[in-house]
């Protein structure tokens, strides 16, 4: 597999002209030069979105989204723009390894690879044999010790000295595969590869095989590449066979995953043996509506799926929680075989369902008091659901269940809802401020759109223009003006990977092409736009200067600041850059 450079990026997208991609999901009818289509986006009744056959992007006028082929298909399938150019490369027949801001990791990337086929052949040599029958006993067999890249560390046969051969040892330590001793970090123990959202190996979690002794589990340290808050076991395999309308499981163990897998059932990630973080969240979020919560049958597994839940449905998830009988999933499926896990994720329970179910474990439903409690902690629950036919059904169910009036648990509820509203109301407020610039403000953003739109701009822009203050602005300037002179001209579908992929501007650049100022220009008014951006510079600069001198001492410093002041407010508008 390979790095996936700018150039190779630009050549699949002149592939795929952005109105086959679009069509792919949006009708679109031709109106003067460009095609339009109601809007994937946003609830649209107006196709608002404009697909532009000469630029290659399409852009809303309603939601502001805007882009090219990539930024259309991740926003469709709800993956990364990274992952948006690793699925037209496997239609054109590239082999993608990565799509980075930068290629600093590459080599590391290496490293990982080169020790994950190490450790494959040790558990593959005649020192496997015991790791090999501890996952036969498992039942884990061949294809998936290969298709999870299983390896085997060993402490005969160790990685570092290998490794060494070809790269420094503070390398090796600085991605937690070496100590500072130069012995190996995981020793006797079946290596589990874990790989970044994109497939690139950047860790492990490892096992122990034949002792009792020791951690179970012990995972490559905090590294540049592995931020376990940021991980998650298996996505870049699940999210890729994901259709979207599909849910994601999410377990508990590594060994879960695998286990799931090799009765078939491919959609399950895991969190790096903690709680699920916001960041976990965020990408499950890109892949799916759906998650489905499958964690370890006992105490502390009802009880991660209780943390969980609020962090999931904060994020606007439908979730789903499925609980076993068994202490795992791995043992489930073991014990009670492939049809009745299938039958259990194919059903699983509702929020309510689950909570319904935990909160009778410590009441004695026999007992009166326990059933008010019981019922009171239910209502609770079920104002917080946004599905009114849910709750219509639940109080019914409760009301035969434990033969109640309706219109008394219906009473209960509306209270505890309208005393809910009460409380929230004010924080349910949201005041949309619209964006007002001052005459900098918009002499700036006028200026950087039509540098994205001319070459004869940006070459002006370049020559006349003191400073950007604003920083995001800046770069954004800095890096039209980089591009158009590496490449001899800006292509703005070309552009958008660029910024995407290379830097952190292109926010900015959306907010800046969707002003959609018209095509045509005067040099007086780019001339007029860079004078306004200068005088802004020389006034700023002056305040700060009047700033130092309210509070210097020096006399002679005093005279020095003056005088800079009085340079700087002689500065003509067409002042160049230093």
């Amino acid at each position: 597999m390979a790095y996936v450079d700018e150039g190779t990026i630009n050549a699949i997208r002149r592939k795929h002209p952005i109105k086959e991609i679009v069509e792919r999901y949006v009708s679109l009818t031709k109106k003067g030069e460009d095609y339009w289509g109601l809007c994937p986006f946003h609830a649209d009744n107006n196709a608002s979105m404009s697909v532009s056959v000469k630029l290659d992007m399409f852009q809303c006028f309603a939601c502001h989204k805007a882009g090219n082929i990539f930024n259309f298909i991740a926003d469709m399938e709800n993956i990364s723009y990274g992952d948006a150019i690793r699925l037209l490369a496997k239609e054109d027949g590239y082999e993608v390894y990565s799509v980075k801001k930068n290629d600093s990791n590459l080599e590391y990337y290496e490293i990982f690879k080169l020790a994950n086929k190490f450790y494959q052949n040790n558990l593959n040599s005649s020192l496997g044999k015991n790791a090999i029958k501890y996952l036969e006993d498992r039942e884990i067999n061949r294809d998936i010790i290969s298709k999870f890249e299983l390896g085997l560390s060993i402490s005969r046969q160790p990685v570092t000295p290998f490794l060494l051969n070809k790269y420094d040892i503070n390398k090796l330590i600085d991605i937690g595969i070496s100590n500072t001793d130069s012995n190996d970090v995981f020793v006797d123990r079946i290596m589990i590869p874990i790989h970044d959202l994109h497939g690139n190996p950047i860790g492990y979690g490892a096992r122990i095989y034949q002792t009792k002794d020791g951690s179970k589990y012990i995972n490559t340290k905090a590294t540049k590449l592995f931020d376990k808050g940021r991980i998650l076991y298996n996505y870049h395999r699940a999210h890729e066979l994901l259709k979207k309308d599909e849910a994601i499981i999410i377990m508990e163990g590594y060994f879960d995953v695998i286990r799931a897998s090799t009765v078939g059932v491919n959609n399950c990630v895991a969190p790096m043996g903690t709680a699920l973080t916001k960041e976990q969240v965020s990408i499950l979020k890109r892949a799916t509506n759906t998650v489905i919560l499958c964690f370890d049958g006992d105490e502390a597994g009802k009880n991660a799926t209780i943390r969980a839940i609020p962090l999931l449905e904060e994020a606007k998830l439908n979730v789903k929680v499925v609980r076993l009988e068994e202490k795992d999933p791995d043992e489930f499926i073991i014990k009670r075989g492939k049809d009745e896990f299938i039958k259990k994720i194919s059903n699983p329970l509702s929020v309510i369902d689950f909570k319904m179910s935990i909160l009778k474990d410590d009441k004695d439903l026999n007992d009166a008091k326990d059933i008010s409690e019981y019922l009171d902690q239910i209502i609770r629950e079920l104002v917080k659901e946004t599905d009114e036919f849910v709750v219509e059904v639940n109080l019914k169910k409760l009301a035969s269940r434990f033969d109640i009036e309706y219109d008394l648990l219906k009473k209960r509820y509306n209270k505890y809802k309208s005393a809910n509203k009460v409380r929230s109301g004010n924080n349910n407020i949201v005041v949309k401020k619209e964006k007002v610039l001052d005459k900098y403000g918009q002499a700036t953003d006028n200026l950087l759109y039509y540098m994205i739109k001319s070459g004869s701009v940006i070459e002006k822009a370049e020559k006349d223009v003191v400073m950007i203050l604003d920083d995001k602005k800046r770069m954004l300037f800095n890096e039209i003006i980089y591009y158009y002179h590496k490449y001899g001209e800006l292509i703005i579908a070309d552009f958008i990977s660029y910024l995407v992929t290379s830097t952190e501007v292109f926010d900015t650049f959306n907010e800046i092409i969707n002003m959609n100022l018209k095509d045509d220009y005067t040099d007086r008014e780019i001339s007029d736009y860079i004078s306004v951006v200068n005088e802004y510079v020389r006034e700023d600069k002056i305040k700060k200067l009047e700033m130092e001198l309210k509070f210097e001492p020096d006399p002679m410093k005093q005279a020095s600041i003056c005088m800079e002041i009085t340079k700087i407010r002689g500065v003509k508008n067409n002042d160049r850059r230093n």
